[in-house]
């Protein structure tokens, strides 16, 4: 009897260790705030999602060692090089990730390598070793290029300012060559405004003898849609493009002090607006066309198995009108499963800032799952983070005057999302959100900083710290919001509710 007592309390006392043991290696796999980028949530497949995309997104990071200095993969997975499209879809991804230097040298590489022997092109793709990928480019008369690309490095050069107030992105010459090649005579030369595009020949500059050519006109392709059933005139993700480079000119050159150019940019970002919404909404079929064909018939949003380039009116931020942003929205809901990596890594932040985080955070997980057979692609890792980051979290800074903004994109009350050690402006900032009523925020280190923290919904006040204080409120469409701003000094911490402490 007391053998058998004794027996009892050993195995007791083993299964006790074992427990405690357990306990400690679950401890140990919980992330810590230990400097690097972290994600917490109350939803732990999309904690995983993220974490995967991170390491993912870091494996493809490559440090000074090789001729092209730092860079990071953006392109077809095991090409050891960087396109033009892929680097402006990934940076901000990789700028939430640190790696502010390798987005400034590829940025750069592409400015400096814009030249009136390439019809002011670039170098579509660059790979390690400082050269041209050999799999897009023969010679400077014959090599692959969508026109689309220096209009979207110029409108993300900006984003990229605004991210993290690095003023080369505005006053390096190099650069400053390239935005005004890029929107004055490439533009001229290939006859891309509004008053020239629809009569120009789709074969402008191709090789003098295009049977001998690798690339043939595939050196202009006046569109992102490499794909389509026939001569593919133009896109409308070409004309959203123009937009987009030209406002964002407009404000570089404003931040430059020059007034006189950054009217005239805006003015013509308004002229492109309204050819795109002239020429490519469809008044009988109530919708957007979105590519044009050598037979004057168009593509809409989807025909047969080719895809839908009508997210580029998100991307570029081309389109204003809430019914139509949300007819746009649903499409894309209701065609998930048939849609490409390369389209879905551009939708889930759509998704976010339209009321639609299920569907969102369900798109995340997809993304990132085993079972997607292309999750491996560079720019989806990258784009899951600034979805997260942006989307979900509703971070955004804006250099300008030095503040970061948050918005709870949470679906229900009682989840709540961490994201810390968030690379801005020249801080490092944490945001907490427990619902839609409550967010705290972090400056972990960096100078003063402003906080605009914005909360869901009407309130006539906020509470700062328990004390109530006067909001202002945005109606904003879709999301209408109440937000105040505070002053962050390094080290300081600060939470703002829609409801008074209990």
């Amino acid at each position: 009897m007391e053998i058998a007592i004794t027996s009892r309390y050993c195995l007791l006392f083993l299964f006790v260790i074992m427990l405690s043991s357990c306990k400690e290696s679950e401890k140990k796999t919980t992330p810590t705030n230990n400097g690097g980028l972290v994600f917490n949530s109350s939803n732990k497949e999309l904690d995983k999602a993220f974490s995967w995309a991170k390491n993912k997104a870091l494996s493809y990071a490559h440090d000074n060692t090789d001729p092209v200095g730092y860079w990071y993969e953006a392109a077809l997975p095991d090409r050891e090089a960087f396109c033009m499209r892929d680097v402006s879809h990934q940076a901000i991804g990789a700028e939430i990730l640190s790696l502010g230097k390798h987005n400034y040298n590829m940025f750069l590489k592409f400015a400096q390598n814009i030249s009136k022997e390439k019809d002011y092109c670039s170098y579509w793709e660059i790979n390690r070793y400082n050269k041209p990928a050999p799999v897009d480019y023969e010679n400077d008369q014959d090599f692959w290029y969508n026109l689309p690309a220096n209009f979207d490095v110029t409108y993300n050069a900006y984003r990229l300012y605004k991210w993290t107030g690095n003023e080369e992105y505005l006053n390096n010459p190099d650069l400053i060559n390239f935005y005004d090649l890029s929107l004055n005579e490439y533009i001229d030369h290939w006859e891309l405004g509004a008053d020239k595009i629809l009569d120009r020949n789709r074969s402008l500059h191709s090789p003098e003898s295009p049977e001998k050519s690798r690339f043939g006109n595939k050196r202009g392709i006046p569109t992102y849609n490499e794909g389509g059933r026939g001569e593919t005139l133009l896109g409308i993700d070409m004309s959203a493009s123009i937009i987009a480079a030209y406002k964002a000119y407009s404000e570089m050159l404003k931040l430059r002090k020059d007034l006189p150019n950054s009217v005239k940019y805006a003015e013509k970002a308004h002229q492109e607006q309204e050819f795109l919404d002239q020429f490519w909404w469809d008044t009988e079929r109530q919708e957007y066309r979105s590519i044009l064909y050598g037979d004057g018939k168009f593509d809409y949003f989807m025909v047969g198995d080719n895809q839908a380039f009508l997210h580029y009116l998100f991307y570029y931020d081309a389109i204003q009108d809430d019914s139509k942003i949300m007819d746009l929205v649903e499409k894309y809901e209701n065609n998930f499963g048939k849609l490409i990596v390369e389209l879905k890594s551009y939708l889930p932040i759509i998704f976010y800032e339209n009321n639609k985080t299920a569907m969102a955070n369900k798109m995340i997980i997809n993304l990132c799952s085993p079972l997607n057979p292309r999750r491996a692609y560079p720019e989806n890792s990258y784009t899951v983070i600034e979805h997260i980051t942006r989307g979900l979290m509703g971070i955004e800074p804006d250099a300008a005057i030095n503040a970061f903004m948050s918005l709870s994109r949470l679906d229900k009350e009682n989840e709540w999302a961490e994201i810390m050690n968030v690379p801005l402006l020249s801080n490092k900032i944490s945001v907490k959100h427990y619902g839609k009523t409550k967010t705290m925020a972090h400056n972990e280190n960096g100078g003063t900083v402003k906080w605009i923290a914005k909360i869901p919904g009407v309130h006539e006040f906020l509470f700062v710290n328990g004390e109530k204080t006067t909001s202002t409120i945005e109606n904003n469409g879709q999301q209408p919001y109440s937000y105040l701003s505070i002053d962050l000094k390094e080290d300081e911490k600060a939470t703002v509710s829609s409801t008074p402490p209990s």
